[in-house]
């Protein structure tokens, strides 16, 4: 009997392991239907949006056609037609004689009918650079116990290039934000100048050490002003991140880059700021700074309309936020900086009811919490009076700063940036 148990647990195991193997190949056999499947599956992801837009039988490229226009192309009835004005100062008068008719040849043609008049606005002719030669005297002071010279105007100390060759690199480069090979190329092409890359760097940094004394004065200006805009937004630094602000005002720019985005960048720039307003995003830096400086901060306008349109997209309940903002906003720009006590507490008034609405989402209540009673007393400081007075290396971003301001501030004040710069340089060397 023993001996039959043994013989029938031997069969047992044997069978066991042709199951076992038989099992084996059948989970094999799953495996490699379920990357089949599982392959099938990501093409038809991949290819999910192509197959949406084959339904619509359009490429996806193509966009759909507009049934209706909502906004007519060109002036509204009734309203002039806009020209080029004819130029005060002209060069040039050439007469264009009419020998034959153009249309057909012939020379059968009247006497002069009439004279009309065309005014064409060009540049000149791409030309050789001027090449000056100064011969400067130098004499002996014998109160200064030294030989002293007389400075060249049109050139900056130790440069081998002229003042407006300097300044129109620094334009371009600062001002226009143009990559050093278009540089290069442009004035290669228009003068038959050839300069590298180290010869423009080196222009910016002179020109940026000539602008130093009217620097300082442009820093001085938005400091003592009334009432500045400040903001702030990422800047790359040799593959490192680095932060751009900008304090400005109807008259003047100024740009700091620094690594980081704290409030000492503010509250070491501006310093002692009683009975000044500085118009802010509400971050959080500001806050810092109104507690050091003693300055009053007033919410910028764009950024909450901004941020209100941003919420209304995401969630429902903010697009009354939006329009009750917006509905805020055209009111208090009304009153051009001139609102009285009244016009002013009805304002607040509407905030009021803004935040006593209750919403949903907390990102909603967030904002309102934030604005509407946070920053309440910050929404309206400036329209009840005027406003007035109103890289690569740590080097490069100095330079950057300061030319960056310098010809920003030119263009806010509306000014050539070629001209004014040139006399700037020209007046702080007299």
């Amino acid at each position: 009997m023993d001996r039959k148990k043994g013989e029938n647990n031997t069969y047992r195991i044997m069978d066991n392991k042709d199951k076992i193997k038989e099992l084996e190949k059948e989970i094999l056999k799953l495996r490699k239907e379920n990357q089949r499947l599982k392959k099938i599956e990501e093409e038809y992801e991949e290819h999910k949006h192509e197959c949406s837009i084959l339904d619509k039988k359009l490429p996806y490229f193509i966009k759909e056609e507009i049934k209706k226009r909502h906004k007519t192309s060109g002036q509204k009835i009734g309203h002039k037609g806009y020209s080029r004005k004819i130029p005060e100062r002209i060069n040039f008068i050439k007469k264009v004689i009419l020998d034959k008719c153009p249309e057909c040849q012939g020379k059968d043609i009247s006497k002069v009918q009439e004279v009309r008049e065309r005014f064409v606005e060009d540049i000149p002719e791409p030309t050789e650079t001027i090449i000056t030669k100064y011969e400067i005297e130098r004499k002996y002071c014998r109160n200064c116990k030294k030989i002293v010279e007389k400075d060249v105007e049109d050139a900056l100390p130790n440069s081998r290039y002229g003042l407006r060759v300097m300044l129109l690199v620094s334009f371009m480069k600062i001002g226009l934000a143009l990559p050093s090979q278009k540089i290069i190329q442009m004035l290669q092409a228009q003068y038959g100048l050839i300069i590298s890359d180290g010869e423009i760097y080196k222009m910016l940094e002179q020109v940026a050490q000539a602008f130093g004394l009217h620097y300082k004065k442009l820093q001085q200006k938005i400091r003592e002003a009334a009432v500045k805009h400040s903001d702030e937004t990422g800047w790359r630094i040799n593959g490192k991140s680095h932060w751009l602000w900008l304090f400005i005002n109807s008259e003047a720019a100024i740009y700091i880059i620094n690594k980081k985005r704290s409030s000492n960048v503010p509250v070491n720039f501006f310093r002692d700021q009683k009975n000044k307003t500085i118009i802010n995003d509400r971050y959080m830096a500001y806050n810092v700074l109104a507690k050091k400086s003693g300055c009053s901060l007033q919410l910028c306008w764009a950024h909450l309309l901004r941020n209100t349109k941003d919420l209304a997209e995401h969630y429902e309940e903010a697009e009354y936020i939006h329009k009750r903002f917006k509905t805020i906003f055209k009111e208090a720009d009304k009153y051009e900086h001139y609102a009285n006590k009244k016009q002013v507490n009805d304002l607040f008034h509407k905030i009021d009811l803004i935040a006593e609405k209750r919403y949903k989402h907390s990102e909603v209540r967030k904002f309102v919490k934030s604005v509407c009673k946070f920053h309440r007393e910050n929404l309206f400081r400036v329209i009840i009076r005027k406003i007035s007075n109103g890289n690569r290396s740590k080097k490069g971003v100095d330079i950057l700063g300061v030319l960056l301001s310098v010809i920003e501030t030119l263009k806010i004040q509306g000014k050539n940036p070629l001209n004014e710069m040139r006399k700037i340089i020209q007046t702080s060397e007299s």
